[in-house]
């Protein structure tokens, strides 16, 4: 019996943990959910996810209002695929010495305390990413090889 290619397992990175990866986070479940294994966190997480986040994620009917804000230390980031950060921290700073995945730096304002205006223009432009990411991902381009679990 051929059991099914194991995914991609993926770590979307900002500061608090309350806009910017989480809509990636929505994104990449929306998108990927077959190919990626999908986790969000912050280095400094506040907590909650912005009310803004939410409000701006239905329009394009995606729900993240179950999601929390999680820190680093809630995620196994050394063993991940892919960690991408929107944070004013490099990627590869954020992982653990050794790690074999990929780290990526996405240059993504921060939309907090600004307009819906901003907050649309910043989900648009993830919603881009998370895409292209994904397509990656599905032509095999993005991750390096690993072992099945």
């Amino acid at each position: 019996m051929k059991h099914p290619a194991p995914k991609t397992r993926v770590l979307f990175v900002c500061v608090g943990n309350m806009c910017r990866s989480p809509m990636a986070e929505g994104f990449a479940r929306e998108f990927g959910h077959d190919v990626l294994e999908i986790h969000s966190a912050g280095t400094n997480p506040t907590g909650v996810i912005s009310e803004d986040a939410i409000e701006i994620m239905r329009e394009r009917k995606i729900d993240i209002s179950r999601q929390r804000s999680n820190g680093l230390d809630a995620v196994p980031v050394g063993e991940m695929d892919i960690v991408v950060s929107m944070a004013p921290v490099p990627a590869a700073a954020l992982v653990p010495r050794g790690f074999k995945g990929r780290a990526v730096d996405w240059s993504v304002e921060d939309p907090i305390g600004k307009s819906l205006t901003v907050f649309r223009r910043v989900r648009g432009e993830i919603e881009t990413r998370v895409r292209e990411l994904v397509e990656q991902v599905r032509r095999g381009a993005a991750q390096p090889p690993r072992q099945p679990r």
